[in-house]
């Protein structure tokens, strides 16, 4: 028996819940040519990120970045919450190829950290803690306990412990049921369209702009052509906009 049996469990309930994921993702990019397998990713400084699930195209470039994450306890959220963040906004800056990424959380997250995640850009998909108890709980395996309490956790691993390989995949496809949908239908919106992004399909622009003095400045805006003007209002009056234009089509011609 581990020293920790409530630890012990827990990151056995995440790997049955990052599982069931992977699964899911795996039946979805069958009919696409795409695969999904784990994978580090190093951003433009070289930071190396370990994701869960990357799914990429037949040149082997990332598409999609998905990352199952399961917590118990709540005091955890920040941290977690803070390295999607980082880890997914920086690789895609770093990846054009990576058209979206997604955390599909289990446990008790909460809303301000939720809220976090998606303002980076990181799609959320969230199976609750209730959930969790619900499904063990059908296994006659007890899942909720008191932070301090030793001998549920003990009893609950033994018994989980107890059970076939097939009773433990039950549990993981029990465990993603609630939200099995809305992930397939979240990655597929992605595959079955053309990279190319279609003008109609933008809702908003991002401009991050670093400067000579290293300071990082971030803008939005809601339209490309609102884009564009932001940029042309920060060039010098001296420089000749169409020159550019003209410059960057002879660039096209001679290739």
């Amino acid at each position: 028996m581990p020293a920790n049996p409530a630890s012990a469990l827990g990151e056995a309930a995440g790997k049955l819940f990052e599982n069931a994921v992977i699964g899911v993702l795996e039946r979805v990019i069958g009919a696409y040519g795409y695969t999904v397998q784990p994978q580090r990713l190093v951003n433009g400084t070289g930071n190396t990120y370990q994701i869960d699930a990357v799914i990429s195209d037949s040149e082997g470039r990332p598409v999609i970045i998905v990352d199952p994450k399961y917590i118990r306890y709540t005091k955890h959220n920040r941290d977690k919450a803070s390295w999607l963040c980082t880890a997914h906004y920086n690789l895609r800056k770093s990846h054009p190829t990576l058209r979206k990424s997604i955390a599909v959380l289990g446990g008790r997250w909460s809303a301000p950290s939720i809220a976090l995640m998606q303002s980076f850009g990181v799609e959320t998909i969230s199976v609750t803690f209730e959930h969790f108890c619900e499904v063990f709980d059908k296994a006659s395996i007890q899942f909720d306990w008191h932070e301090s309490d030793r001998e549920v956790p003990a009893e609950s691993l033994k018994a989980f412990l107890d059970l076939s390989t097939q009773q433990q995949s039950e549990i993981a496809q029990s465990l993603i049921r609630p939200v099995e949908e809305q992930l397939s239908e979240s990655v597929e919106s992605v595959l079955r369209l053309d990279a190319t992004v279609a003008p109609h399909l933008v809702s908003g622009v991002e401009i991050l702009i670093k400067t000579e003095l290293n300071e990082m400045v971030m803008f939005q805006e809601q339209s490309i052509s609102a884009a564009i003007a932001r940029l042309l209002r920060l060039m010098p009056d001296d420089v000749d906009v169409a020159s550019l234009t003209r410059n960057r089509g002879s660039t096209r011609d001679s290739s």
